[in-house]
């Protein structure tokens, strides 16, 4: 198969290669924190003057995004100044200004601050049956189960509205807790929580975050399709990028597909697609990428660096975090990834990958680009995809040229030992299927950053291992990968490049293609469609189809 087109639907070229992987086929990794090690949060963004304190402390010092934030330290915000803090299990903390807000645990299990002052939004992750999240102010005491809501302390008390999902709120020390749930209000003073009210629409819109105004509309799991529809409906009014087609799917069905991309945050884009079959199926799908810093007016500018840039000068953007998920409102398959952060590689003179933490310099790994192995065999490393491949001595050769994409000139060039490539590993990342933890990993101890996800990650599957097996199409751009788990489960995705009337590309339509350019012209013709299978699943699928015009637009596909 064309190694252009090959990357692109299976091991990720489309874009980002997590975006790649988590669309068209299984991305290999997770996230598994343990319970014994604190797990720091991080400044996501920041606005004005953001200050820090740590635990035990006297100094307080300014804050810069990027910055950890370690249990026990105590951040406060000045007049007209706003921060972002992200944990690494996914929780998000929109603090506002002259707030004042100690992270006192944050560990795998268990997340818990104090609101001394001022105003709050708390975005959190939907939680294990062994997590849990809480906020205590000095009036009261707020435990979720996976929910959106702000919190306000001051003099006269406690303030709480929620816009997704149930807080229980309770006055100090009286241990009787009320449930408010989305679309109400309550405040907590004198020892009382008084009993819950609708949230007023004038109230909303004046105290109201611009992240709270976005997550109240926003496309996301455990949806219903009316839901879904009009959440996308609102989201895009605001989009950057818009198409929308019908076509016919490769089972002979007719498709209404739209697709958008907006911008949640400054930091941030989303990309979401929506699949209607008549009136009785719904197939959605988004990507929520966080990048270090804020995104340009050219969107393009920063998406184009995502795949791996050449050159002794490291990409100015990058991915920090991402989410990804896939449903058809009954079943869902849900990646997440945190910890972000770039890694630079170069070659020696004899072969070998020198992968360096550009954080940390003594964060430095040695691996060979292929090792002979007892057989005969060899185990090539493939730096772009952050992956083992076992090939033939016959094989070895072209096995061993990674051509790199330069969108300068839309071309593409080998990574040779004068180059130097940077990439963005995650330190966690998690594979759900139905909510059901399928692949988890995070990063060893003693380590400041993954370098590469094989050897410096812990891994954890359901049953103890699995085992992919690959069928593709020798004709047609047409493939499925099997997952097969120890504990007897699987899953399935078929990926498979069609045209509007449904006909699948056979695999000489992008034979002798050796220019971006090209491809892109060639890929303008086709539309990608999955096909997505569980034991979860109870014999549904989720079937998707993408136009790739959108990514071309946008600068996804450069």
């Amino acid at each position: 198969m064309n190694k252009r087109l090959l990357a692109s639907v299976g091991s990720g070229k489309l874009f980002a290669r997590s975006l790649a992987k988590s669309l068209f086929f299984l991305c290999l990794g997770g996230v598994l924190v343990s319970n014994a090690a604190a797990a720091p949060a991080r400044v996501d963004d920041v606005r004005g003057t953001v200050e820090k304190r740590l635990v035990g402390g006297l100094n307080w010092e300014k804050v810069t995004p990027g910055e950890k934030v370690e249990e026990g330290a105590t951040l406060r915000t000045g007049a007209n100044s706003q921060a972002d803090i992200l944990t690494e299990q996914g929780h998000h903390f929109h603090i506002n200004s002259e707030t004042t807000i100690t992270f006192t645990t944050l560990q795998a299990d268990e997340t818990k601050t104090r609101l001394e002052s001022g105003r709050v939004l708390s975005q959190v992750k939907k939680l294990k049956s062994n997590q849990s999240f809480g906020i205590q102010t000095p009036t009261a005491v707020c435990a979720v189960r996976g929910t959106e809501f702000e919190t306000t302390a001051g003099e006269k008390g406690t303030f709480v509205a929620v816009y997704r999902g149930i807080v229980g709120v309770s006055a100090i020390g009286t241990g009787n807790e009320l449930g408010i749930r989305a679309g109400q209000m309550t405040a907590v003073h004198n020892g009382m929580v008084e009993p819950p009210r609708r949230i007023p629409h004038d109230h909303h819109v004046a105290v109201e975050s611009a992240l709270a105004r976005t997550a109240r509309h926003e496309v996301g799991l455990d949806m219903t399709r009316n839901q879904v529809i009009a959440s996308a409906a609102m989201e895009r009014r605001l989009s950057d990028y818009q198409e929308g087609k019908s076509l016919i799917d490769a089972s002979g069905q007719r498709v209404r597909l739209q697709e958008y991309i907006v911008r949640p945050q400054p930091n941030q884009f989303k990309f979401v697609v929506l699949d209607e079959r008549g009136q009785s199926q719904l197939d959605y799908f988004y990507y929520l990428g966080t990048f270090n810093q804020n995104l340009p007016a050219d969107l393009s500018v920063a998406l184009k660096q995502l795949s791996g840039t050449l050159g002794t000068t490291a990409p100015t953007y990058y991915l920090t975090a991402y989410e990804m998920a896939q449903s058809n409102t009954q079943d869902s398959v849900h990646d997440t990834s945190t910890g972000g952060h770039l890694v630079k590689i170069t070659q020696d003179g004899l072969g070998n990958y020198i992968l360096t933490d550009p954080t940390d310099p003594t964060n430095v790994r040695t691996v060979p680009a292929a090792q002979l192995q007892p057989d005969g065999t060899y185990k090539v490393y493939n730096p772009l995809a952050d992956s083992f491949s076992v090939v033939s001595a016959a094989q070895l050769a072209s096995s061993t040229q990674f051509g790199v994409y330069i969108p300068e000139n839309s071309t593409f060039k080998d990574l040779a030992p004068s180059d130097t490539l940077w990439e963005t590993r995650f330190n966690t990342y998690e594979h759900d299927l139905d909510n059901v933890p399928k692949i988890t990993y995070t990063k060893s101890s003693g380590i400041s950053n993954i370098l590469n996800s094989t050897l410096d990650a812990n891994y954890t599957y359901a049953g103890g291992f699995v085992i992919p097996v690959v069928q593709a199409d020798p004709n047609n751009v047409d493939a499925t990968v099997t997952n097969y788990y120890g504990d007897g489960t699987f899953e399935s995705y078929r990926t498979v490049l069609i045209n509007d009337q449904g006909n699948v590309a056979p695999l000489s339509a992008f034979s002798g293609i050796s220019s971006g350019a090209a491809y892109k012209d060639e890929l303008l013709q086709w539309n990608y469609e999955q096909q997505v299978s569980a034991s979860e699943f109870q014999g549904r699928k989720i079937d998707l189809v993408v136009e790739p015009k959108i990514f071309i637009e946008s600068g996804l596909i450069q």
